[in-house]
């Protein structure tokens, strides 16, 4: 195992279920708009629109009563299979973001999929809360450190020399400057020190 590396199982177990819960909706609703399309001239549906007629905000105008049934029938449909494209859209995207988990540095924009697959998921349902959880999960946990990353971080020294190397450029033979590289500052190092050695006769 890469130690650069950190679990996502959290967030991939998030994702699943929340895609799971995404495809239960997907069929629930797609039945249900299926179920109450085919109403239509049922008895049932028959007595609904017989009722509207009989209120009295419409006695003497069937027209318009036969008007508002269908603008319910027709809003049903068209805001039902909205929904639904939305949805399948999320389970897309949340889907993407699963596979993003996977890939070294891929947590950042699993977590941008993750949320847009949240907010298309009804914003505030259960599903989309899910997915909001794994994409603060994605940006707020961080790979730990390697032992020489942070040894580096921590050793002023180092700064010391990174300063050195970006701001103390020597000559070339051809006139252009050149940056001290490690290897050179290393050895300018040596001999500075073999220099301060005081001289001990035999």
């Amino acid at each position: 195992m890469d130690n650069n590396r950190i679990s996502r199982t959290g967030e991939r177990i998030l994702g699943i279920i929340g895609i799971v819960f995404n495809v239960i909706g997907i069929i629930l609703l797609a039945w249900l708009i299926t179920s109450i399309s085919s109403l239509e001239g049922t008895p049932e549906f028959e007595q609904f629109q017989q009722e509207i007629m009989n209120d009295p905000a419409f006695e003497g105008n069937p027209q318009e009563a036969q008007m508002i049934v269908d603008f319910i029938m027709d809003t049903v449909g068209v805001f039902g299979w909205a929904i639904v494209a939305m949805l399948v859209l999320s389970t897309i995207l949340a889907v993407v973001a699963v596979i993003n988990l996977k890939r070294t540095g891929g947590a950042n924009l699993a977590g941008i999929f993750f949320i847009l697959a949240g907010l298309l998921a009804g914003v505030l349902s259960l599903t989309s809360i899910l997915f909001y959880i794994a994409a603060i999960m994605c940006f707020v946990r961080k790979p730990p450190m390697r032992e020489d990353e942070l040894y580096r971080k921590e050793d002023p020294v180092y700064h010391g020399d990174t300063v050195r190397r970006g701001s103390d450029p020597i000559d070339r033979q051809d006139g252009a400057p050149r940056t001290r590289t490690d290897d050179m500052l290393r050895k300018e190092d040596t001999r500075r020190s073999d220099d301060d050695t005081p001289y001990r006769p035999l």
